[in-house]
């Protein structure tokens, strides 16, 4: 289980989870400009990016502090201790990784999706601490999303779980409700 704090939204109400790499390759072989966050809001990309698993969206996401955990290879989920309040647990999302990482992404990075602008610019925010990575091999993978209250330290905290685990290539997204909100509060 790996853990991340104080995780933000960049004002913006959206977080995506995707591989840079694979968003990046997604974006050339569809001829996308490099604002794919306005590309997603006006044609039908979006739909084929998470359908073939190049990125998964999460709306509605306040602007407050989220606890991340990645669970990997059917790790116990933090939502089992009798501490936490699971409000959704949403299933059925691919993500295919092709430069082993999965990285939380937030809006201002997809206004400019290039590998100076977008990419580097990810990669210096993780390195920072800003923004979330995990490394994982190269594949195809199941992403279950819950999200909640745990409490961390004695303190509850809003939080976001991905558990991650490795599927048959090729296998397609089965979500339906796309703009499902991934609204944490009481």
């Amino acid at each position: 289980m790996i853990k991340f704090t104080e995780c933000l939204n960049d004002t913006w109400d959206y977080f995506f989870l995707t591989d840079p790499a694979n968003l990046l390759l997604f974006k050339g072989e569809n001829g996308l400009s490099d604002d794919i966050m306005n590309e997603f809001t006006t044609n039908e990309s979006a739909e084929l990016a998470i359908q073939n698993g190049v990125i998964i969206p999460m709306s509605s996401i306040r602007n407050q502090p989220y606890t991340i955990f990645f669970t990997v290879n059917n790790q116990t989920s933090e939502f089992d201790k009798d501490t936490s309040v699971l409000l959704f647990r949403k299933s059925g999302y691919v993500l295919n990784v092709i430069n082993n990482e999965i990285c939380v992404v937030t809006v201002p990075y997809l206004k400019n999706w290039t590998l100076e602008n977008g990419i580097q610019r990810l990669q210096e925010a993780v390195k920072k601490g800003v923004r979330q990575k995990i490394v994982v091999d190269n594949g195809c993978y199941s992403v279950t999303i819950h999200g909640g209250f745990t409490v961390q330290e004695g303190i509850e905290e809003a939080t976001f779980e991905f558990q991650i685990n490795p599927i048959a290539k090729g296998t397609q997204s089965k979500v339906t409700d796309i703009g499902f909100p991934f609204i944490i509060e009481k």
